[in-house]
């Protein structure tokens, strides 16, 4: 069986419910925008200004259970990642990056290191300052944080609980990265916000782009993926309101878009051949299965959730 855990928050207000499992109840906790798991314990940013992290124990029947929360330093967190027995967190409203420690039990440490960043970009709307919103981990050990305020792709070396500057990644100016996926072949796909596009990286250097989305509306892509094949990817469309399709060949080349099947898809997850969308304005999980020729196909099945923003599929 498949659990999806939504996280249910308003915008960054700190008034949110709570982590809702999918099947199973909801546990009160501020502002859970983004979580992760390793299998038995839930860690879930709080993304408010006074940013913290949470861990809860997840048990085989899909209950949580809260064990610790720690101060980030920062503000808004959004993202998280596990690596080497620390937990690393992406505030995105100051720009910087917390890392903590993890014991076995999943009880989450003060942190041992808080990097911040510097810069703007063109946008003086949403790129006055930093705004960290993921936080990667490569094979080789490698941390990249994809800062949207400076359209830069930061990359660290994690040693003894702290984060150590080893380069970075420029995107066209204005871009805003926000996710990136990595292809087999070593090709990174990065969702850019407020370009609406996907960006593509090779070897540490930015090589093009083509556009998220037909539409003329004004649009904000969010969560990115690829198929299990890694012949696709998947760019969730925030303004269209359309998960957008692209097949992986010499070029990323656009394959077609369909309906997300709500409002504002602020997260998609792929679980083997389904495709889970989460419908921030509409209040919905959907869920649809993926077909040889890439274009999702809206299996009828949808979740009622309250303003869900991650999906998490175990």
């Amino acid at each position: 069986m498949t659990l999806v855990i939504g996280c249910y928050t308003a915008e960054m207000d700190g008034s949110g419910t709570g982590l809702s499992v999918v099947p199973g109840g909801t546990l009160a906790a501020p502002s859970p925008s983004f979580a992760i798991s390793d299998g038995s314990i839930v860690y879930a940013v709080h993304e408010m200004s006074e940013g913290s992290v949470g861990s809860y124990a997840l048990s085989p029947a899909g209950e949580l259970t809260h064990l610790s929360t720690q101060s980030t330093g920062g503000v808004w967190p959004c993202h998280l990642a596990l690596h080497d027995g620390y937990l690393l967190a992406a505030n995105y409203g100051s720009g910087s990056v917390s890392v903590h420690p993890v014991e076995e039990n999943g009880v989450i440490g003060a942190h041992t290191d808080l990097v911040q960043h510097q810069g703007h970009g063109p946008n003086p709307d949403r790129q006055e300052g930093p705004h960290a919103h993921q936080v990667v981990i490569a094979p080789d050990g490698t941390v990249t944080v994809v800062d949207l305020g400076i359209d830069r792709l930061v990359h660290y070396r994690l040693a003894d609980g702290k984060l150590h500057r080893v380069g970075e990644t420029a995107v066209p100016a204005g871009s805003g990265p926000r996710h990136y996926v990595v292809h087999p072949d070593g090709r990174w796909f990065v969702a850019a916000e407020l370009g609406s596009a996907v960006l593509v990286v090779r070897d540490g250097s930015y090589i093009g782009s083509v556009p998220a989305t037909v539409s003329d509306v004004h649009n904000q892509p969010s969560a990115i993926a690829l198929s299990a094949d890694a012949r696709f990817v998947y760019l969730a469309n925030r303004g269209a309101d359309t998960i957008a399709v692209f097949r992986v060949g010499d070029e990323l080349s656009y394959v077609g878009e369909v309906s997300c099947g709500g409002e504002w898809p602020r997260d998609l997850v792929r679980d083997g051949d389904l495709l889970l969308v989460a419908n921030q304005k509409s209040d919905s999980v959907v869920t649809f299965r993926l077909g040889r020729d890439g274009l999702p196909v809206p299996t009828g099945e949808v979740a009622k959730a309250g303003s869900p923003t991650s999906i998490l599929s175990l």
